[in-house]
């Protein structure tokens, strides 16, 4: 719908649409007196809104825009011009307790994004209903003229509180998706390494591959926290893997496992197939069951 009110000397337009099979309505409406655009955003399958302000009076132009995710808010302020667009994302001016900062360069096109934050949800990464994940199955970014960068450090995880220290890496490139040179600590016990990694979509499913180094940093405390029986307590340093997770099915399959160079067969059966559950103690329960009969296999 396209309306103009002549006293306010404002063009309003109201529509709802799909893009990619996703729903989304917007309100738009511009003041010339003020050389404003106004802009409202819903997308209800992912509980998003987004409130826009666009000042065009002047180079660089200028604009707000305030989010609203699940009832959590946060800002976002940006530059524009015919070669560039540079923002700022914050949930408060001060002390805020994130800070996302990016570019988007128009000709030749390359971004970056780069955000450091107290916390940070990894369902925005691995739930497959998350806004992330459903952007990423319609293969929109897999196309040779993109050119994107992410990096992303979070000192905690949501809702789990024994991996921190996440370094988030995202690179799209010649079409492709890869998370390489990707980090993280779990407590003081291990800390992981992600390489030779690809993001793509098999058969309508989102799935990731890769290799995953795991440098042990003190294995007593990792089998205290497994409990582990201690005639099982083989002093270990460094585990190596290769991997393949669907996001939609929750699903890992390890292969190729290695503990300080050395080839088991019997994990690789054993690990072969990780069903993640959608409740967290669940899935604590379950991976330490799972990881202790690795152990013992692994032991003898």
């Amino acid at each position: 719908k396209y309306s103009y009110n002549a006293k306010e000397l404002k063009n309003y337009a109201i529509s709802q649409n799909e893009i990619f099979n996703l729903p989304y309505s917007i309100e738009l409406y511009d003041n010339k007196t003020e050389n404003k655009f106004f802009s409202k955003l819903n997308l209800n399958f992912v509980k998003l809104q987004i409130e826009n302000e666009y000042n065009y009076s002047k180079v660089p132009k200028t604009g707000i825009s305030n989010l609203i995710l699940n009832k959590n808010k946060s800002t976002i302020t940006f530059k524009l011009n015919q070669n560039f667009f540079e923002f700022q994302l914050f949930d408060k001016l001060d002390n805020p307790k994130y800070l996302y900062k990016g570019i988007f360069n128009f000709n030749p096109f390359y971004s970056s994004f780069d955000g450091k934050a107290d916390q940070i949800n990894a369902n925005y990464f691995l739930d497959s209903s998350s806004m992330v994940i459903q952007l990423l199955k319609t293969e929109i970014f897999n196309n040779k003229n993109i050119n994107f960068k992410l990096n992303l450090d979070a000192a905690n995880i949501y809702n789990n509180y024994n991996f921190k220290n996440l370094n988030l890496i995202l690179k799209i490139q010649d079409g492709l998706i890869d998370i390489d040179r990707t980090f993280f600590d779990w407590k003081n016990i291990a800390d992981f390494n992600v390489t030779e990694s690809l993001i793509y979509v098999k058969d309508g499913e989102l799935v990731l591959d890769g290799k995953l180094n795991i440098n042990v940093k003190n294995y007593e405390d990792m089998y205290k926290f497994l409990l582990t029986p201690k005639n099982y307590r083989e002093k270990i340093k460094k585990i190596e893997l290769n991997f393949t997770y669907n996001f939609d099915q929750k699903i890992a399959n390890l292969n190729d496992i290695k503990v300080d160079n050395k080839s088991n067969l019997n994990l690789d059966k054993i690990l072969s197939s990780v069903i993640l559950k959608k409740d967290n103690l669940q899935n604590k329960i379950y991976l330490k069951n799972l990881l202790n009969q690795a152990i013992k296999s692994y032991a003898g």
